[in-house]
This record gives C-alpha cells, structure tokens and sequence, in this order.
C-alpha cells in the first residue's frame, strides 16, 4: 500500500463506551479500507453521570492499597465489558481479564499497570471482533527513566513490529518504562499513542475520533451561528489550543508537525462530517486573508509590576518568574513595558498563596509598585493572514472603540499568528461579537 493513503485512526473512550457505540466504531473502521491501524482508548462514559472504565480501574487500585473492598468497582468493568462483547456477539473471555487484574493487584502492580487494562482489553475485544491482530502498547511504546518519551526507541520498536502486518489493533494511554514497567501517558495521552503510531508507520494520515469536533471561528454561545473553520495549520491549531480551543492535544501537534503527517479530528456522532483537517500550509484556495478564529478566556488576574531602571536591568524576569515557577504557577501571558510589566495568570494556587508571592517579589527586585487587578479577559485574533495585512491594528482599534471599550493591553506574537487584545470581563461578549464582524465575515474588505 502507498504510505500516503494508510491511514491511523485513533478512536477515544466515547467510541467505545457501549456496543452500541462499538458498533458505530466498527462501521467507520470498515468504512474505508486504508484504516489499517486502529488505536483505542478504554469505554468512556456513556452519560454525564456515568464513570470511565479507566476511572474504575484507578479506583480498584486506590481501594486495595487503602485495604479497602474494590469488588464493587472491579465488578462494574466486567459488566461494561460483558455488554460490549454481548452486542457484538463474539466469544470472549472476560472473566480471565478480570481475574488476571484482581492478580495483579494482589502481587503488588502499579496503579499504571492496573488503569492500562482497561485500553488492553478493549484492544483486544475489537481486534477480535475485526479479525485484526492485536498488538500490545508494550512492545511499541517506550519512555526513559525521566518519564519523557524514548522516541528513538519507540519509533524504531514500532515501525519493526508493525512492518509486514496488513492491520492490527493496538491500546493507547500506555508504554513501558524500565525495560519491564508499565507506564501511562497523562490523561488524553491515548491521542499520543495514535500520533506515535502513525510515525512509526509513515502513514499518510492521522485520525482523531471522539465526541466532538467543531472548532468554531467564535463562541457559539456568543456569536450566532459562526463559520466552522475546516482547514487549520498545526500552528494555528496549537495557539487556540493555547486559548483555550481543547479538540486534541498540543504534544499530538508537535509529534507530527514535526513530520508533516496531517491530523483529521473527526466526530463519531456525525461519520459524514469531513471535520477539521490540520497540515502543515493550507493550500492557495483555502487560505484565509486574515484570521481563521476569534477565542478568548475570562477572569483572569493581572501582577502589575514598575520598577524605574527595568530596561537597564539583568535578571529581573528570572527573579520575578521564579517566584511562580517554584511553587508550579504557570504565567499564562507577559508583556512588559520600559518600567513596567504585566503577568496574566489564572491558577487558583495564586489565589492561595497571593500574601506570600507578593512579598517574595518585594524582596526579590523592591519594585516601585505592585497590584493586582482581576475580572480581566485575553482574546485572540489567530490565522497565519495577520501578519500580512497592512492597517489590521486600526480596524481592530476601530471596531473595539465603537463599543466603547477600554482597551488594558494589547499585543502581537513574534510569529505574526495571533494578535491578543486585553480589556474587562463585563466587555467580553461585545469584543467578541465586534471583533468577529471585523476579523471574519468582513475580512475580505480588510
């Protein structure tokens, strides 16, 4: 098969949280025949008030450590899985699955060990179903010692084992560390294993099937009815998902930006919807003039700091930064000043230890001034287009004063991707509202 038409799908736990949804799994796989390599979380919910296999599992664990009773919850993975097999009428064992878990909570296995069962099993029930082999994450995914992803390793395992085989089924979430350990991504890292399996195989495209796919060009819930945005670059992508834009993971992005493999994040409730395609340029017929979206994120607080002399001085930022970075405070956002510079931040534990930062920063640099302002809002402008069009701040300025807005700050990214503007939550919805009219549907006359 040519590379360019093999295709890996990686199906998260909503797709597989019922026979039901297996089912509708199944008919995409079928669907197209190049869905040769198929990824696979564990059974998610399948309501709101449901709980993920993945979460039972971990509770097992928890329980048993505590010498607490886990039959309760181990019983309920069984039950998912016993409807699952019962729908899709196939013979399987999964009173062995189970047993073999309690096991291996009694000789003492990991929480990671007992939480990757669950892509395990579900890998194994749908490759058979399928009639596909079943691969295990184990002899494909490999981490160093530091927890990082032992891509060299990994891609050179994979790429081995995967060679020759027409198709195969393979569980995400999890690899092995110290030759013989289980090991688990964070959460959603199921996406990582697709992407690390459609490096490993060179394949031509990378499928991401979930719940829901839209990317918006603005707020549904503000704006009425706004453009989907189909085509993205991964750059693009990665700074709504910056801003708060989550349809996948920035580390998927990154793992394939960096060899051009194109990402389709696809809807499972909806098979037909081409969905949102990411690559690495857009083609002239799909590029946009000025911006692909408007997104934006509330209530954050400002650290607003002057200190005469800033621009003459070494080691402020590292001094000031550090001050969070110690107590694992991300600063979302900065900009600075001559003698002057601003830090957005929205971690609660800046709430939590405010008195205390504060001082730390006094003693650190003894600013002139320091206060905090909250209820301020960030929204961005993104779209490769922005650093192209000549007079963009003007129409921008234009559109926000005619809604008499204050403007708090305002700023450009070093790569041209973005223009975030800053201003009071109670402003939101109107910038929102003026900045799309301006931005999208009028770009054309920009």
């Amino acid at each position: 098969m040519n590379a360019n038409n093999l295709i890996v799908s990686k199906f998260g736990g909503t797709a597989l949280s019922s026979s039901e949804m297996v089912k509708r799994t199944i008919n995409v796989i079928n669907s197209d025949p190049n869905r040769k390599y198929i990824v696979v979380s564990s059974p998610g919910k399948r309501d709101k008030n449901d709980v993920r296999v993945t979460d039972l599992l971990y509770m097992c664990h928890s329980r048993y450590t505590k010498k607490e009773n886990f039959t309760d919850a181990l019983n309920e993975v069984q039950a998912r899985y016993t409807e699952i097999i019962s729908g899709l009428g196939i013979n399987f064992d999964i009173k062995s699955e189970i047993d073999s878990i309690k096991q291996k909570l009694f000789t003492g296995k990991s929480k990671d060990f007992i939480a990757s069962r669950g892509e395990y099993i579900m890998a194994k029930i749908l490759a058979q179903y399928l009639g596909r082999e079943f691969v295990d994450a184990a002899e494909l995914v490999f981490f160093n010692r530091d927890e990082s992803l032992d891509e060299a390793k990994t891609y050179e395992a994979a790429a081995k084992r995967l060679e020759g085989l027409e198709s195969a089924v393979i569980p995400g979430f999890y690899g092995t560390i110290a030759s013989t350990e289980i090991h688990t991504f964070p959460r959603g890292g199921g996406d990582v294993s697709g992407a690390i399996i459609a490096r490993a195989v060179g394949a031509g495209l990378c499928e991401k099937w979930s719940e829901t796919t839209e990317i918006f060009s603005a707020d549904p819930s503000i704006v009425e009815n706004p453009a989907l945005v189909r085509n993205v670059t991964y750059d693009e992508l990665r700074e709504l998902t910056c801003m708060g834009i989550k349809v996948i993971f920035e580390d998927v992005i990154l793992l394939l930006q960096k060899v051009g493999i194109p990402i389709s994040i696809r809807n499972i409730f909806h098979p037909d919807d081409p969905g949102t395609r990411v690559m690495s340029k857009l083609p002239e017929e799909l590029k946009r003039k000025v911006a692909a979206c408007i997104v934006g994120q509330r209530h954050y607080k400002v650290l607003k700091i002057e200190k005469f002399g800033l621009n003459r001085m070494h080691g402020v930022g590292e001094k000031v930064f550090g001050v969070f970075a110690k107590r694992g405070i991300s600063c979302e956002h900065y900009i600075s000043g001559i003698y002057n510079f601003a830090i957005f931040l929205k971690n609660m534990m800046f709430d939590l230890k405010r008195n205390e930062i504060l001082s730390e920063i006094r003693a650190a640099i003894q600013p002139e001034g320091i206060q905090v302002e909250k209820d301020i809002s960030l929204i961005a402008i993104i779209g490769e287009g922005m650093g192209t069009v000549k007079g963009i701040f003007a129409q921008i300025f234009d559109a926000i004063a005619a809604e008499n807005v204050k403007v708090q700050m305002i700023n450009q990214g070093a790569d041209d991707l973005n223009i975030i503007i800053g201003f009071k939550d109670s402003d939101y919805e109107k910038v929102t509202k003026a900045l799309y009219r301006v931005m999208i549907l009028d770009q054309d006359k920009i």
